[in-house]
């Protein structure tokens, strides 16, 4: 295999190659979900950056992620206008950085393996730095509804994306040389091939089964900013339970827990005497435990913690968990002391949120199991594969999301966390049990097909029966080691290409734009 050929292409041609590539690479995102079209991009961008200088690679890369990140993650600007600049324009950077690596690496010979751990590996920084990170847009996230899709239980997203990406450049491979077409084109299908055939593969089917009522109690939109906002939305959540109750009592139905969503209480149930009654009259005229999303007062002054509580009717409030994943400048201000009195905008982020500790498993004692074993993913959280993976390591035998979506109500961002649910059923082995105040609820099963929605803006009440599990798929394991090893590997075929001064290359054509690194003109 010979390195990629430069694209013989001026600027006045290449430059909206390469908005439409990463415009191509988003299509596959929800609401979308359009999956050729981000091979089609995938194989471009690689084509398109073969062996460019440092500089045009910044600059196309950057193009590519500015189309790409415009397209996905536009709905933060109901948050501002400027939020959404500032996001989308720091997120391009990375496509920035991804755009100089595949540029060196297409210099190798082992480029069709190669850019596809430069994806992995931008992706895994993308998402751990600054501040955790924002991994919501990941190349895994468009392996939905396609035969790629049996992967996810073997090896993770991580996997997904780097396999999704080798098969994108196999299919260029077979384009670009006459001589390796017929393997490079057997190997790309194969890939697909296996992960179809992967969805075959059966799952268990535990003895053991628990059915939980789900609550959206929707919010009274009208009251956002007001003083009886927050009461109002523990309210609905109240009045729903009673309406789920009535429904399961008029069919003899008989529940274990109730899961209501994140923040379906703002105000600390613990600390404030109105919250608590208005839970414990919910949880009194259910007779089963009810796992709350709540605000809870933080640890110290002036701070707040994104809770979930387990409240027993017998013994109330037991164990919790801390969502440990935070919205930098939405739910934390990074540098508060120093920005704050600087940018008095970012007193609308109100206290300060202080991250939990420890997997977000919770001991869920049940009049029928003792020792249940509850685990949430609270919103934003979904996106980091080690929070989710970490509820099957600690031992949860069902898993719920809990989730405040109102902000983003009628946005992308609603159908994309829904995708999300679904990927995390897939790698986990688990059912999902999805909660939003006013979303889209509903049950993921483990091949990640959604049941029993709701709709968004709506006040609606669903019952589901799933199966305890403790099985932990291969992916939980091996994707976090897959992530880092697949990174190193890119990170020595960058370095490899720069000290070898991108190796020999295989002719084409080139303007003087594109000189390799290193060369005079």
């Amino acid at each position: 295999m010979s390195p990629l050929p430069t694209p013989g292409m001026t600027r006045l041609l290449s430059l909206p190659m390469a908005v439409v590539t990463g415009l191509l690479i988003g299509l596959g995102f929800a609401p979308m979900g359009v999956w050729p079209a981000t091979l089609v991009g995938v194989a471009l961008f690689t084509w398109l950056l073969a062996g460019r200088s440092a500089g045009s690679a910044a600059v196309h890369g950057l193009l590519a992620g500015l189309a790409l990140n415009a397209l996905t993650i536009h709905w933060i600007s109901v948050l501002g206008v400027p939020v959404a600049v500032a996001l989308v324009a720091f997120m391009s950077l990375w496509f920035l950085v991804l755009g100089i690596v595949v540029a060196l690496l297409t210099r190798t010979r082992a480029w069709v393996f190669l850019v596809p751990a430069a994806w992995v590996g931008v992706e895994t920084a993308a998402g751990s730095f600054p501040f955790g990170g924002f991994p919501w847009i990941r190349l895994a996230y468009t392996g939905l509804d396609q035969p790629i899709a049996g992967w996810f239980a073997w090896v993770g997203s991580a996997g997904v994306t780097f396999l999704l990406a080798l098969g994108a450049n196999l299919l260029l491979l077979a384009v670009v040389d006459r001589g390796l077409r017929l393997r490079a084109t057997a190997g790309g299908l194969a890939v697909f091939l296996v992960g179809a055939a992967l969805t075959l593969v059966p799952h268990a089917e535990p003895e053991q089964h628990v059915t939980v009522g789900v609550v959206q109690g929707n919010v009274n939109r009208a009251e956002k900013g007001t003083g009886t906002y927050a009461r109002s939305v523990t309210a609905n959540h109240l009045s729903e339970t009673v309406f789920l109750l009535a429904e399961e009592r008029a069919r003899g139905g008989e529940l274990d827990f109730i899961l209501w969503p994140e923040n379906a209480t703002d105000i600390d149930p613990i600390a404030d005497d109105t919250t608590r009654e208005q839970i414990e009259t919910a949880v009194r005229l259910a007779g089963v435990p009810i796992f709350v999303g709540a605000v809870m007062d933080g640890p110290v002054p002036d701070s707040r913690q994104t809770s979930s509580l387990w409240w027993h009717p017998e013994t109330g409030p037991g164990d919790r968990y801390d969502k440990r994943n935070l919205v930098p400048f939405g739910e934390w201000i990074p540098f508060r002391e120093f920005l704050l009195p600087r940018l008095p905008v970012l007193e609308q982020i109100g206290r300060q949120s202080i991250p939990g500790e420890g997997p977000g498993v919770v001991d869920a004692p049940t009049d029928a199991f003792e020792y249940l074993r509850v685990g949430t993913m609270i919103c934003f959280e979904l996106a980091w594969d080690s929070t989710s993976y970490d509820t099957v390591r600690g031992g949860a035998q069902v898993l719920v999301s809990q989730s405040n979506t109102n902000t983003y109500a009628g946005t992308f961002e609603v159908p994309q966390q829904t995708a999300l649910n679904r990927i995390r059923a897939l790698e986990t082995g688990r059912e999902v049990i999805v909660s939003t105040i006013n979303g889209i609820s509903g049950l993921v099963d483990v091949d990640g097909e959604l049941s029993g929605t709701t709709e968004e803006l709506t006040s609606a009440h669903r019952t589901f029966t799933v199966p305890l599990r403790t099985n932990t798929n291969l992916a939980v394991t091996l994707s976090p080691w897959l992530a880092l090893v697949v990174s190193a590997a890119a990170l020595g075929g960058t370095l490899y290409a720069v000290a070898t001064r991108g190796g020999r290359r295989r002719p084409g054509r080139m303007d003087n734009s594109e000189q390799p690194i290193g060369s005079t003109q």
